[in-house]
């Protein structure tokens, strides 16, 4: 007879499986339906299960939703962070404390931030539908708004040590604020609007801008 461990592990697995092809299958529905025509039906239908199935991983469409939210906003905050972490030698104290930066250090600041110009870039043109959801839905969800709000001030409050560090002169947390609604607004309209310019043109005319507010004469 079968121990109990030998009957946990493959049941745990399917769930896991399961709750993986939800998730999937929520994401592809809310890109191609949006939000309205999206259902727990129709995401199970999709997913290849019942909607009695959805419902043991799920309350409601907008669960799983803000899921996708939350692991999107985690995978690009982790990946911003990290491009933005400078090495602590790679700052010279003498600069920061005077207000002058190098020109070392600041071609390595334009290189941080045109890399991460581009990863913005490529989350919003990822899946520019789905985003389009999650944006319009934060009106209306509180709790998808106060995470999403929470990944932002995570974000923001970095930006304002590294401009601390930098030798930034102004009010950090204010200026990391607006360079935050400067790049989220601008790739905005690149990506999910109109374009204007070529990505080229646009990446580097937006680092220059943030590198004129960013960092001291």
């Amino acid at each position: 007879m079968p121990e109990l461990d030998d009957l946990r592990t493959p049941t745990q697995a399917r769930a896991h499986k399961t709750r993986a092809a939800l998730v999937m299958a929520a994401q592809a529905e809310y890109a191609e339906m949006g939000y309205t025509s999206t259902t727990a039906k129709s995401i199970a239908k999709r997913a290849g299960v019942s909607t009695g199935s959805f419902y043991q991983y799920f309350t409601d469409k907008d669960a799983v939703l803000r899921e996708l939210a939350r692991e999107r906003q985690l995978a690009l905050l982790s990946s911003l962070v990290g491009e933005l972490a400078t090495d602590a030698q790679e700052l010279e104290p003498s600069a920061a404390r005077s207000g002058r930066i190098t020109p070392e250090l600041r071609v390595s600041i334009q290189r941080r931030l045109t890399a991460v110009v581009d990863q913005v870039v490529r989350h919003h043109r990822e899946d520019p539908r789905f985003h389009a959801v999650v944006t319009e839905r934060r009106l209306a969800d509180a709790e998808l708004d106060t995470l999403t709000a929470a990944g932002e001030r995570a974000l923001v409050a970095k930006t304002s040590e590294l401009l601390s560090r930098w030798g930034h002169p102004g009010d950090c947390l204010a200026t990391a604020f607006i360079l935050f609604g400067m790049v989220e607004g601008a790739v905005h309209a690149h990506v999910l609007g109109h374009p204007m310019v070529d990505d080229t043109r646009f990446r580097d005319a937006l680092v220059d801008a943030v590198v004129r507010l960013a960092l001291p004469r």
